[in-house]
């Protein structure tokens, strides 16, 4: 082994140089368990925001209410508690942990049972079903989360890990399954909301593990062999099925995007248009509806064929050809990919607005450069102004760049507002309109605004 290298990585990645005292983690953690006073307020308000914001699919609101959710605390507790041996920490972060899940579930569930909307927006389909992203976003989100609350100065890793965890809206979403009997929401969004738990938790675990922990210490050797084959056998009883159910997943996944796949290259023909498709990986099968040119018998066998190419060979493939084969299941494939379609266009529409309040804030700062605008700054400006015309008493200045078209090169007006104790007579203004244009060097144009 290169013992300098090896050196030099163990100072790069260590991490208990900037480890905080561990009485100040313990205390954090213990206050992050408790849920009583204001935690307990605070996940109320916080489940009302995150239902307002799946209710009328804002993500901004989504994430809001998940910064301010206290949520993460329990599954913290319960994780750390098992790496130390604390028993009672495990004890209350898994009671506190179902009362703030029954909690959430009850007001989510009063909140869309009275809500006028009851439409499912893009953001609450997105809590419905776990996928392979969600599974490995809780593993090292839960892992950057114990990191940063081990440290002196946690800076935003704690908030960043609450948002991209996201624990808050699958609890709302199943309220809303609750509320309106829609019970595949319910049971998908519980099902992400356990795999997220767990997985933060484990992965908790696995940190403080590594680190210079103490652990609890018990006056029997033979009790303290005990407690601790006990929460091994609770966190492999508790990781094992987490574990398959994550092989599950990934499986689901690989085989709707195969699928995908599949639908996008040997059905959607020129003259032939996929209409619906219907994904279904536990089943294995892809039920597609076509429209246009109707595929004949050879056509189907030889997409058929495809099928081990795209390594879903036992897939089960139905095609119905012509709108007269839509179905009540079509029509809703329908409406939630028109939702996607909404939410995709509107996050590229947002980007273009940020990209372009990005532009015009650039060129209002480059308005406001003397070196664009040939004029000192304005406050110098209007000292020099007020020698020859005392009747001025504000002035502003700014650069108005026109962008190069065509044939023309850009070009930049200087706008100068000012503002005056009386109205300039017109030769006063005509004189001043000649000064500033001298004094802005004769290369640009400028643009007298009076105001009284």
């Amino acid at each position: 082994m290169n013992l300098p290298l090896y050196r030099w990585l163990r100072d790069r990645f260590d991490l208990v140089h900037d480890m905080a005292d561990p009485a100040d983690i313990v205390a954090n953690v213990e206050e992050g368990v408790s849920f009583r006073g204001t935690n307990l307020w605070v996940l109320m308000f916080a489940i009302l925001v995150a239902s307002v914001g799946l209710n009328v699919n804002s993500t901004a609101v989504i994430i809001g209410a998940m910064l301010i959710s206290p949520l993460m605390g329990p599954i913290v507790g319960i994780g750390f508690g098992a790496a130390t041996v604390e028993v009672n920490l495990i004890k209350r972060g898994l009671k506190n942990l179902f009362i703030a899940a029954g909690i959430s579930l009850v007001v989510s569930t009063l909140y869309f049972r009275l809500t006028p909307l009851t439409d499912a927006g893009s953001e609450l389909l997105a809590r419905t079903q776990p996928t392979t992203w969600d599974v490995l976003i809780a593993l090292f989100g839960g892992a950057a989360g114990a990191v940063g609350l081990t440290r002196r100065s946690r800076g935003n890793t704690i908030p960043g890990v609450a948002i991209a965890t996201a624990l808050m809206p699958p609890l709302c979403t199943a309220g809303y399954g609750l509320a309106t009997a829609h019970w595949d929401y319910l049971f998908g969004a519980l099902y992400l909301f356990f795999i997220n738990s767990v997985f933060i938790s484990l992965a908790t675990f696995l940190v403080a593990r590594i680190l210079p922990l103490p652990h609890h210490t018990f006056v029997s050797r033979p009790r303290a062999r005990r407690v601790q084959l006990a929460i091994w056998a609770v966190a492999l009883l508790t990781a094992g099925p987490s574990v398959y159910l994550a092989a599950r997943i990934v499986q689901r996944t690989v085989f709707a995007h195969n699928a995908q796949q599949f639908v996008d290259e040997q059905l959607n023909l020129p003259g032939t248009f996929v209409v619906t498709r219907r994904i279904e990986a536990d089943a294995r099968t892809i039920n597609v509806l076509l429209t246009g040119e109707p595929l004949t018998r050879a056509q189907l066998r030889q997409a058929r064929s495809q099928l081990a190419r795209y390594r879903i060979p036992k897939a089960q493939l139905k095609v119905r050809q012509g709108l007269a084969q839509l179905d009540s299941a079509d029509a809703q494939s329908m409406r939630n990919t028109l939702l996607e379609d909404v939410r995709s266009r509107n996050e590229q529409t947002m980007a273009g607005y940020d990209a372009r309040l990005a532009q015009l804030q650039r060129v209002l700062t480059q308005g406001n450069n003397p070196a664009l605008t040939g004029l000192p700054a304005a406050p110098a400006l209007l000292r020099e102004v007020q020698v020859e015309h005392p009747a001025v008493r504000q002035l502003g200045l700014s650069g108005v760049v026109r962008p190069a078209a065509d044939s023309l090169r850009a070009d930049t007006t200087v706008v100068v507002s000012v503002r005056t104790a009386k109205p300039l007579p017109a030769a006063e203004q005509q004189r001043l309109q000649r000064w500033l244009t001298l004094r802005a060097g004769g290369k640009q144009a400028v643009q007298l605004l009076l105001t009284n």
